[in-house]
């Protein structure tokens, strides 16, 4: 470790080394319009998590003759668990400021995390994720805008992460569709089956079902994170602010048994003037119960939410990513006419 480095915990908000924490994205993308400043509100919320004692945290910040460079934080999801069942740990709010002194810190920040997570138990460590929504490194579309709940850093970051030790084990595709293609979709609804959006009388109810839903249609998927009553809570409280209840499609038997689900969020993150609303949406999630697959819910799904957001005024909208390997949902991407966005890797340690 060079003369003049030093790395330092951040034990909490209130420690004065928690704004310089904060602030350091502020340098570092100063001059890129595709980062979106609010994005960084991640931070406060895991640092709560922490607090509330739901979340171990461990987060640092390298200083070089005083001034901030790097930082990175180890994180400890008490559900987080390795393909075996083992505890894993994350590496995420990672940043630092370009040239020599930058890197040389964020190695010195990533290496303590690294360790504070092995000395905690954790038999695999993972990142850049940051909470069980936000995760992967951009690696492709730098240029294109940061969406709600997505990553965004510079290229340079890779070689870093690299030359920490980490080996890149997963790759990650968005698509995006636009106004210039919009899809057609068949018309191949189940008999039946009815698409309608979520009820904004009953929201926190809505969300909740959802979950619930995505719980069993997810839960062999790649970095899901299991979460109980009281975690699905949390979540509900975190969304609700941002949903917009027409854009939430529950897609229902008969008998009102949810048989399919589509969640997509005007982007939060977008700055927008005062009195208007994001014209960007990202799609969160799509699911359809194995029993019903095959039948045309998610194309009927997929035609209410292109009707509402051509409607709604909305310019793109950004797909959840699908791993490389996987190959059938980026070909009824592309028939539908989108046209991949961004690329993301996931490394381990």
């Amino acid at each position: 470790m060079s003369e003049g480095l030093s790395v330092r915990t951040v034990p909490s908000v209130d420690d004065p080394a928690f704004t310089a924490f904060r602030s350091l994205p502020a340098l570092v993308y100063a001059d890129d319009p595709s980062w979106a400043p609010a994005s960084d509100a991640l931070v406060p919320e895991r640092f709560a998590e922490a607090a509330a004692g739901r979340l171990g945290l461990h987060a640092v910040l390298a200083l070089w003759d005083g001034q901030p460079v790097a930082r990175a934080a180890g994180l400890l999801e008490p559900a987080a668990r390795d393909a075996q069942g083992r505890p894993e740990g994350w590496i995420g709010l990672f940043e630092c400021v370009p040239g020599e002194v930058g890197e040389e810190g964020a190695l010195a920040a990533l290496e303590a995390v690294r360790r504070w997570l092995g000395r905690r138990g954790a038999a695999q460590i993972v990142g850049p994720r940051t909470d069980g929504l936000v995760a992967g490194l951009l690696v492709e579309g730098f240029d294109q805008p940061q969406v709600v709940f997505t990553a965004h850093n510079p290229a340079r970051y890779r070689q870093l992460l690299l030359r920490s030790g980490a080996t890149r084990t997963t790759e990650l595709l968005s698509y995006r569709f636009t106004r210039d293609a919009v899809p057609t979709f068949p018309r191949l609804t189940a008999r039946g089956v009815t698409v309608r959006g979520a009820d904004p009388g009953r929201m926190a109810d809505e969300i909740t079902r959802l979950h619930a839903f995505q719980a069993e249609g997810f839960a062999a998927g790649i970095g899901h994170l299991p979460r109980g009553v009281g975690g699905t809570e949390r979540l509900v409280a975190r969304l609700l602010p941002l949903i917009d209840p027409e854009l939430v499609l529950l897609a229902e038997d008969r008998h009102g048994e949810l048989v399919g689900v589509l969640i997509c969020l005007p982007d939060a993150w977008q700055e927008h003037p005062d009195g208007t609303r994001p014209d960007r949406a990202r799609l969160l999630s799509i699911g359809v119960r194995a029993p019903w697959r095959r039948t045309g819910i998610a194309l009927a799904m997929g035609q209410v939410l292109a009707d509402r957001l051509l409607s709604g005024g909305y310019q793109t909208l950004e797909g959840s990513w699908v791993r490389r390997e996987n190959r059938a949902p980026q070909l009824v991407a592309e028939i539908l006419r989108a046209r991949p966005s961004r690329r993301f890797e996931l490394f381990t340690w």
